[in-house]
């Protein structure tokens, strides 16, 4: 898989590779309008979600194996957990007689537009529970994500020539001084819970026409991350209201607002079936504890939990700390555990969530 270079767009040899793979080991395999590739294993029993996404960012660098680890786009973020949930899937038919349905979900563009889980979801298929694959490292549970707002700001001035800069306003230093506004009044990465607090940065900005001109124009983008007890269409109010403030004490400064994406938090619950069933096998598996994560980031698994009630978790092998990197790298060990996980895992699920409903069905 890390073979295969997969950025955002361009995952179909990906998508080929993983479905013929798929179908040699049994399962069902089709592909959907999006791109996507799903297979399904099993046609009774609890139906079971797992989704990881194909798609990397771009920069492809050589894929090697070194002292334990193997180094590639994609191994972190988020290539070993689809893997292991393929294989863990797999191993689970093959050790239990215990029924249960999978629908392993490949998606697609989840680095960019989130177009492959979106296409799963408009098919409206339904799920009792599901996991997604992203990296929680292989003893952690990630049972929650900050939500995002992608925002590209444009502040339009009159300009003029750079050898009198006094007689109009710069488009560049209005957008940093406001960027500086809107940190103070609204982002707080000092915060100590970096999970509670907005936090984000300006990820993008341009500015000027010619060496010799005030800048008309200047184009900031900025990525923020939302806690779940805020909706990121409540920031993005704030942001305009602040925005109109700054117009009305700045004379001859236009700000124009462009929304590029915007996603709630989530938080889901640290008992449920999905959560009891992977705890207890990654301290089989790893005979270590097990945490329970809430990470800053942001995810497909935001976009279900919209849309779905579902009891639903996070979890796969790796150090997020390395997404996104050149130095990307998996331990061999922790990826081959996390497959053991999915594994174990899995039969218990189906067998917690069977004994739930006869309970329910005697009353």
């Amino acid at each position: 898989m890390l073979e295969t270079p997969s950025p955002s767009g361009s995952e179909a040899q990906l998508a080929k590779l993983l479905g013929e793979h798929m179908g040699s080991n049994g399962l069902t395999v089709r592909f959907d309008r999006a791109g996507n590739v799903i297979g399904k294993l099993g046609h009774s029993g609890p139906r079971i979600l797992l989704c990881g996404h194909m798609d990397t960012v771009p920069g492809e660098f050589p894929v090697h194996h070194d002292g334990g680890f193997l180094y590639g786009r994609g191994a972190v973020d988020a290539k070993s957990s689809l893997a292991a949930m393929l294989v863990g899937a797999v191993e689970a038919r093959k050790r239990t007689e215990i029924p249960f349905s999978v629908a392993l979900a490949c998606v697609v563009e989840e680095e960019r537009s989130s177009a492959g889980i979106k296409a799963l979801m408009d098919e409206g298929a339904q799920y009792d529970c599901a996991v997604f694959g992203e990296p929680s490292g292989a003893s952690n549970i990630t049972v929650g994500y900050k939500g995002s707002l992608l925002l590209e700001l444009i502040f339009r001035t009159e300009g003029g020539h750079s050898a009198s800069p006094w007689l109009s306003r710069n488009g560049f230093e209005e957008a940093s001084e406001f960027w500086r506004t809107l940190r103070q009044s609204l982002v707080n990465n000092d915060s100590t819970s970096k999970f509670e607090a907005v936090t984000g940065c300006v990820t993008r900005a341009t500015a000027g026409e010619a060496s010799n001109m005030i800048p008309t124009k200047a184009t900031m983008e900025i990525d923020l991350r939302v806690p779940p007890t805020m909706q990121a269409s409540q920031l993005l109010q704030d942001i305009e209201a602040l925005a109109k403030e700054y117009e009305s004490t700045h004379s001859r400064v236009n700000i124009e607002s462009r929304l590029k994406d915007c996603t709630d938090g989530f938080v889901g619950p640290i008992d449920s079936f999905v959560v009891r069933a992977f705890r207890w096998a990654i301290r089989r598996v790893t005979g270590e504890p097990v945490t329970l994560v809430k990470k800053t980031g942001t995810s497909d698994a935001n976009l279900f939990a919209e849309k779905y009630t579902i009891p639903m978790i996070v979890y796969g092998p790796g150090d997020s700390s390395l997404d996104h990197t050149n130095n990307e790298r998996i331990s061999i060990r922790e990826y081959l555990n996390s497959i053991e996980v999915y594994a174990n895992a899995i039969p218990r699920l189906a067998s917690l969530m069977q004994t739930s409903v006869a309970h329910a069905e005697i009353q």
